[in-house]
């Protein structure tokens, strides 16, 4: 009954010992406790004793217990993999979408045509303009249309802030309000200065600018892409790795259940916050329409549900409490899948050990090959000879 690990010598002696920490940690103490326990069965006196036979069954129990194999692996981390897996392989559709989008910006970059791409502050158009593309006069005018929104965009700032700087009285405010007047009089200045520049760029300057642009969105694009299928490929191999890991005899449960205490808690945590999230955002469902009741002359009303930008605000709040509890339910789920499996893993194999085997086996694998293209080149010389 004392030969676990979790019992201490302080336990030993006060005879303070609960019924879990009796539970063998290893195989030796699974063979010790059975040789107790048939030691004390021999030495019994009165073998037909009730409470003797009670207690030997359970401790007997126990060891069985311990020997067995059981799965340990819980099913709603499994879900929330899955779940992880869902939401990456549409991350990954977008992110195809934005490669081919961005392969097919270098192409229209790379078969420009050169052409006069000279214009004027007057030709271009106060609005805010997506980059073009499709030619370099046009690629050209929706830069110089976006510097131009942002020219007009700050001298609006600017007479608000002169309007707000008449109102006040104090002369701090004044000298205050006027200070930010003046740096965003010098970005007017920059964004003027910037608007030239480009202006004066030449056909070649414009087309090796997009091209620098394009390639590196390119890059960029390409590579979220790879990264998040390698994500992908972690998820769906994690999940039979963590299912099969967690096939662990009783006793190895036992010598690691402080890990998994510990990680029982992050979950209870985790999926905690996650619940809440879920649950705050399902409820701004009930919260009522914003209705209008109008009356007539003749004493009758009717009511109608108008939308109104709160209402608007409550929904993005709405979807985006709910988004963040998937996300820290896939995001725990893997956490603890990832632990787990990795622990188990360092447990179950030496790979020290399995590391110089590995060494050993390509060494000699090496040293087979090479002695296979030696005598090879050794034969065929001998024919050429003959």
């Amino acid at each position: 009954m004392t030969t676990s690990s979790h019992i201490t010598e302080e336990d030993k002696n006060g005879n303070q010992v609960t019924i879990d920490d009796i539970y063998p940690c290893t195989e030796q103490e699974c063979d010790e406790m059975d040789k107790l326990l048939n030691q004390a069965e021999a030495a019994a006196r009165d073998k037909n004793d009730s409470f003797f036979k009670e207690r030997l069954a359970e401790l007997r129990d126990i060891v069985a217990w311990s020997r067995q194999k059981h799965w340990t692996f819980k099913w709603p981390l499994v879900f929330g993999c899955i779940v992880s897996i869902f939401l990456l392989s549409w991350c990954k559709s977008d992110a195809d979408q934005s490669a081919q989008h961005a392969d097919r910006q270098y192409q229209m970059v790379d078969n420009w045509k050169e052409q006069d791409t000279t214009l004027t502050w007057a030709q271009c158009e106060r609005v805010y303009a997506s980059t073009d593309f499709s030619s370099a006069n046009r690629y050209k005018v929706s830069k110089l249309q976006d510097l131009k929104h942002s020219f007009d965009r700050v001298e609006q700032e600017i007479d608000m802030d002169k309007g707000h700087r008449d109102y006040v009285d104090s002369k701090h405010e004044k000298d205050s309000i006027q200070k930010i007047i003046d740096s965003k009089q010098k970005r007017l200045s920059e964004i003027k200065a910037n608007f030239d520049a480009v202006n004066k760029m030449s056909f070649k300057e414009l087309k090796k600018e997009a091209m620098k642009y394009v390639e590196r969105r390119k890059e960029s694009t390409a590579s979220d892409a790879a990264w998040i299928m390698i994500y992908i490929i972690f998820c769906v191999i994690l999940i039979p790795l963590y299912i099969w890991t967690s096939h662990q005899p009783g006793y190895y449960i036992t010598l690691h259940r402080n890990e998994a205490k510990a990680l029982g808690c992050v979950q209870k945590i985790g999926f905690g916050l996650a619940s809440f999230l879920l649950g705050a955002g399902l409820a701004m469902a009930l919260l009522p329409d914003y209705k209008v009741t109008t009356y007539y002359s003749d004493g009758s009303s009717s009511t109608h549900t108008e939308g109104n930008s709160a209402n608007l605000i409550i929904l993005g709040i709405k979807f985006a409490l709910m988004a963040a509890g998937v996300l820290v339910y896939c995001f725990i789920s893997l956490l603890i899948m990832t632990i787990a499996t990795v622990s188990a893993l360092k447990r179950k194999y030496d790979w020290g050990k399995l590391a110089k085997q590995a060494a050993v086996a390509a060494t000699a694998a090496a040293s087979t090959v090479a002695d296979t293209v030696a005598k090879k080149t050794s034969a065929d010389k001998s024919e050429t000879e003959a």
